[in-house]
């Protein structure tokens, strides 16, 4: 062969080779994921929630070449439980619940994250939402998402004035049990925000991280008020409605209910969310006094299983102020934007309209926050106190006498479950 031909050869060679290259670089996030490595993640996330969640982490890919293995279910519980039982935990999980977050660190299966996350990162969120074992023990996990519970939706069309007239029947009230294996839930929300509501945050933390007793005449107070608010209709109702249905009926014409307790989460599920507003429940439910500023609030805390350097980079994305509005930017529709704990986050990325930036605003504001409690507290506690909730609603007439002292017994034994640990605080 010429040296020529052989310039030419290997000048064609070269170029092939730019080109396989090139292919290579412009498939652009294949190649980034096999440098960088990979990261999973778990969480509760589907549907448009998921679609939005999902949109964040391949910003997080495409400027780090780190792919995210991302698995969405409604079964989170059950699935993260099997998954750490079998050594296959992923990286990372978003626990919907304080008190879970507390059992996989007594566990010893969670990385401690002070020295992952930076201080100033840390501080934006505040002690309420980094969740220690102890007040000065290490923080496990860290709340990427929020929301506020101590609210009664009603249709913006009605006046405001008349909600307690309204609130005083119980038959006006929307109300739904149904959750599968979680039913009972939006019961336990109810009897914690009336405790709040009638005796503070003081007495409500003190219930809440065990110390006070289930038949304390406090406590008590709490599950009777409710109780006597609905007639046998309403709680039968209740108790046969999934919890997701229950307030879809608020708007219309001829609403068969006016009013519902639940979480700002709600409001995405309504038929048309820019129809709902909301008043805050101290004054709406029974018993409580309007003038209250305690609210209680939910959260969704991201927490590492496994401390690899993409989980770490992962974690400190997650919960940064920039991701966050983007996360808010990539939800499609208003009613179901996140809302957030971080106070570095602007209102404007939490919702597009007033009811939007108000529980922003008060979640990032307020000075009397406290955890959900049965959210906080160990596994076996929190569900039977859904399971009492719903025997409870099945049968108002009769005292709760007998369902109090059954939760105070199961109180009184996981003083000796190390692995059910109650958290140290529920209020900040």
């Amino acid at each position: 062969m010429s040296a020529a031909k052989r310039s030419g050869h290997a000048t064609a060679t070269v170029l092939g080779l730019w080109m396989v290259l090139l292919c290579v670089v412009g498939a652009g996030d294949t190649s980034g994921w096999q440098s960088r490595g990979s990261v999973s993640v778990l969480a509760s996330w589907t549907g448009v929630e998921g679609k939005a969640f999902r949109g964040l982490l391949d910003t997080f890919t495409r400027r780090t070449g780190i792919h995210v293995d991302y698995q969405g279910t409604t079964a989170l519980r059950e699935v993260l439980s099997s998954e750490v039982a079998s050594g296959t935990p992923p990286d990372i999980a978003v626990l919907p619940s304080a008190g879970e977050l507390a059992a996989y660190a007594r566990q010893r299966q969670l990385t401690p994250l002070d020295a992952v996350i930076p201080s100033r990162e840390r501080t934006a969120y505040g002690k309420l939402w980094t969740p220690r074992l102890s007040a000065d023990g290490p923080v496990y996990g860290i709340a990427v998402k929020a929301d506020l519970k101590s609210i009664v939706w009603y249709d913006r069309d009605r006046r405001p004035g008349a909600l307690p007239a309204l609130a005083a029947d119980g038959r006006q009230w929307c109300v739904g049990m149904g959750d599968d294996a979680a039913s009972g839930w939006p019961g336990t929300d109810w009897i914690e925000d009336l405790l709040l509501q009638q005796q503070g945050s003081s007495v409500y933390q003190e219930w809440a991280t065990g110390g006070l007793p289930w038949t304390d005449p406090r406590v008590e107070r709490a599950w009777q008020s409710w109780g006597s608010l609905f007639g046998k209709d309403t709680a039968r109702t209740a108790l046969i409605t999934d919890f997701r249905k229950a307030g879809t009926e608020l708007f219309g014409t001829d609403p068969p209910c006016a009013l519902e307790h639940q979480g700002s989460f709600i409001r995405g599920g309504y038929p048309d969310p820019a129809e709902a507003a909301f008043a805050f429940s101290p004054g709406l439910l029974p018993d409580t006094d309007r003038r209250s500023t305690a609210r209680e609030v939910s959260g969704d805390f991201a927490a590492m299983f496994r401390d690899t350097p993409q989980a770490q980079e992962l974690m400190r994305y997650l919960i940064s102020a920039d991701a966050q509005r983007a996360w808010g930017e990539k939800t499609a529709d208003s009613s179901t934007h996140p809302f957030f704990a971080n106070r570095g986050v602007q209102l404007d990325a939490q919702g597009d309209d007033a009811v939007g930036r108000s529980i922003a605003r008060t979640l990032r504001d307020s000075a009397s926050l406290c955890l959900d409690a049965s959210d906080a507290m160990p596994t076996r506690m929190r569900v039977a106190f859904q399971r009492a909730a719903l025997a409870y609603l099945s049968d108002t007439g009769k005292p709760p006498d007998g369902l109090l002292h059954s939760l105070e017994r199961i109180r009184r034994s996981l003083r000796d479950t190390p692995d059910q640990p109650w958290l140290s605080t529920v209020c900040g």
